[in-house]
């Protein structure tokens, strides 16, 4: 019988979702119409790109920085004062007029959307218990998703009648809105939570902060590694695919952003199926990990083995897709299910905010040796590096989910800690 969602579980949540949705659409709204951006400024691709590396940086170590006071200020602050600073930065970017200036506002609205994934998996791990985070947390990435979805199918139809200037703009003004939404209605929704609910992370506000283990920093370690693996492949397959597909089958260019919208759908749809897998087949988060990412290496091979014979379009987007939203169910995994077992030590925005900066570590590091590998080799050789990548996340998560066992047993799921 599934678990009855309550109207409260549902604002909470969905009052989340709206803040992420928001984020995601200003952060990647610039990069949606590089090819627009730095022709209209210009510039070189390589030039251009510096201002995407910069966000990318003040992103993944805002992550660690936000995530530490994430557990010391109010997250209703935090996410009031990220989700203006990056409207400010939006509305800021589109008077740039140099790439130095344009690199010096997008890092600052990296940082500002770090301040935002912190507080909001501390707010969902307070207020609601197991059963409730999971469905919270699937609809949070369904706002990513439709952020991505929006973007790379209204940006291109915007910019036929107006600049990219005030495409920014636009977004930053929808940021503004969603702050002005969540300033006035997160007071009502969060205040509404019925004090006789017995549920343990609210009983753990009123506890002091228990020590964590010693050996769960082994477990940490190694789950920060499965995610920068996981980082490498989501981000890289996803920001080469375009690549992939224009110089293995001569797609035309503007059918890449359609590309980008199959991997969001594609995602969106496996969140669910990733969540019913945790709960109903693999209750430990990262045994769940070690399994999806098994499938994407199996995929990664599949797609290898293809591209030898008969590679043809439809099998390469399909078997690319399928990896993008695997990775998607590591981060669901080892990002979002994991902090919330550090509650009990009142920490969780902190290891939330560490564990997704392992993401962005790997994307910066995918970016560059992915396009070195299909300079120096060829786009298959890619392929196979990926399938290793993915299958080095498997054995990495299967050797930590016997710790990761004993520690939920031991400390997160025992009532007497």
């Amino acid at each position: 019988m599934p678990y009855p969602i309550s109207r409260r579980v549902k604002g909470i949540t969905y009052i989340l979702a709206l803040v992420y949705f928001g984020s995601y659409t200003m952060r990647i709204n610039f990069a949606a119409m590089l090819a627009t951006i730095y022709l209209d400024i210009g510039v070189t691709k390589s030039a251009i790109s510096v201002v995407i590396t910069g966000l990318t940086v003040f992103y993944g170590g805002g992550q660690i920085i936000n995530g530490i006071l994430g557990d010391r200020i109010k997250p209703k602050y935090m996410l009031t004062a990220g989700l203006l600073l990056a409207a400010a930065c939006n509305i800021g970017m589109s008077f740039c007029q140099t790439v130095p200036w344009m690199t010096a506002v997008w890092c600052i609205n990296g940082f500002a959307h770090s301040m935002l994934w912190p507080p909001i998996v501390r707010l969902m791990s307070t207020y609601l218990n197991d059963a409730e985070y999971n469905y919270a947390m699937v609809r949070m990435y369904w706002g990513s998703s439709l952020g991505t979805v929006l973007i790379y199918t209204i940006c291109p139809l915007l910019l036929r009648i107006i600049s990219w200037r005030w495409i920014i703009c636009c977004y930053a003004f929808m940021g503004l809105a969603i702050a002005l939404i969540w300033v006035l209605f997160s007071p009502r929704v969060l205040q509404g939570q019925d004090p006789s609910r017995v549920q343990a992370p609210v009983a753990i506000q009123n506890k002091k902060a228990a020590p964590l283990p010693p050996r769960i920093w082994i477990c940490v370690v190694m789950i920060f590694f499965a995610i920068i693996l996981m980082g490498m492949l989501r981000d890289g397959v996803t920001n080469w695919m375009p690549s992939y597909l224009l110089e293995s089958f001569g797609m035309p260019a503007e059918n890449a952003i359609f590309a980008t919208v199959i991997l969001a759908i594609f995602s969106m749809i496996s969140y669910s199926l990733f969540d019913a897998l945790h709960r109903k087949l693999f209750p430990n988060e990262v045994t769940c990990a070690a399994v999806v990412f098994g499938a994407a290496a199996l995929c990664g091979a599949i797609l290898y083995v293809v591209n030898l014979f008969a590679s043809t379009v439809i099998a390469s987007m399909l078997l690319m897709a399928l990896i993008v939203s695997c990775t998607h169910g590591v981060n669901m995994m080892l990002i979002s299910i994991v902090p919330k077992r550090f509650a009990k030590s009142g920490k969780v925005a902190t290891f939330s905010g560490v564990l997704n900066a392992g993401t962005y570590v790997g994307a910066a590091i995918a970016t560059p040796v992915f396009a070195l590998i299909a300079e120096r080799y060829d786009w298959n050789t890619n392929v196979l590096v990926w399938g290793v990548l993915a299958a080095a996340g498997t054995v990495i998560c299967l050797a930590t989910a016997p710790l990761w066992k004993k520690f939920r047993k031991h400390y997160a799921d025992d009532p007497n800690v």
